[in-house]
Parts: structure tokens; C-alpha cells; sequence
């Protein structure tokens, strides 16, 4: 599979992010239909079009393949609707890539609270 990485930029967590994941049943939809409970995750990377998670939970993507993700990035709660695009195996669980559905709104959010927290970041090391 070839990918094409046309990002802005890519922010890899030092200590990965938490947030929790719901199945929906179409991301296209203005109010997703639900699939799953809630699952907690981890987010490893993200970038405003996309993130690679980690979870305990393995997740047949060829058939369930649209999520909702919950994460704060610094201080404001982001709900991210995408779609799973690759999943890999690890020794105690599965990675996953999600494409982000398109939004200005959203994309424009995410920047932000990464900048805040490098801010935040970058002080706590002085």
C-alpha cells in the first residue's frame, strides 16, 4: 500500500495522549449511529488530517471500519470522526491509522491545541 503523507505536519506524542473510541456506522453522517460501547485508546501521532492509535482491542477494519474518537489535546474536548485506512498487530495489542473526515473547523482546532501544548511543554522543561 502506498501513502501519500501531503501533511502540514505530524505530532508524535513523547508520552502517548488517552482518549476513548465508539464504532459508528457511518462516518458521513451528521449524528453517527452507534455500533460500540465506548473502548479507551491511545493516541501515538496525530496530524490534522489523521492519527495512528493504539488499543488493547482488535477491530476487524474491512468491516467496522468508521470511528469516533473523544481526546483533549491541552484544554478543549475534540470529537474526531474518521475512518480506518491500515491496522497492525503488536505484541500486546493493534495499531491503527484513521483518516479524518474533511473539516476546516476541526483541522484548525487540532492546531491550535497542539501549539498550546508544545507551549506548555516546552515551559515545564525551562
Amino acid at each position: 500500500m502506498l501513502y501519500k503523507r501531503n501533511e502540514y505536519f505530524r505530532y508524535t506524542f513523547d508520552q502517548p495522549c488517552e482518549a476513548t473510541f465508539r464504532l459508528i456506522k457511518d462516518a458521513s453522517e451528521s449524528s453517527p449511529e452507534e455500533i460500540s460501547k465506548k473502548g479507551k485508546c491511545t493516541i501515538i501521532d496525530i496530524s490534522p488530517h489523521g492519527i495512528k492509535m493504539y488499543s488493547e482491542l482488535f477491530i476487524s477494519i474491512e468491516k467496522l471500519n468508521h470511528v469516533e474518537l473523544q481526546v483533549t489535546l491541552d484544554e478543549t474536548p475534540i470529537s474526531l470522526i474518521g475512518e480506518f485506512v491500515w491496522s497492525h498487530r503488536k505484541i500486546s495489542g493493534y495499531e491503527y491509522g484513521v483518516r479524518f473526515m474533511d473539516d476546516e473547523k476541526r483541522e484548525s482546532l487540532i492546531i491550535n491545541e497542539l501549539k498550546n501544548r508544545r507551549k506548555k511543554e516546552i515551559e515545564r522543561k525551562k
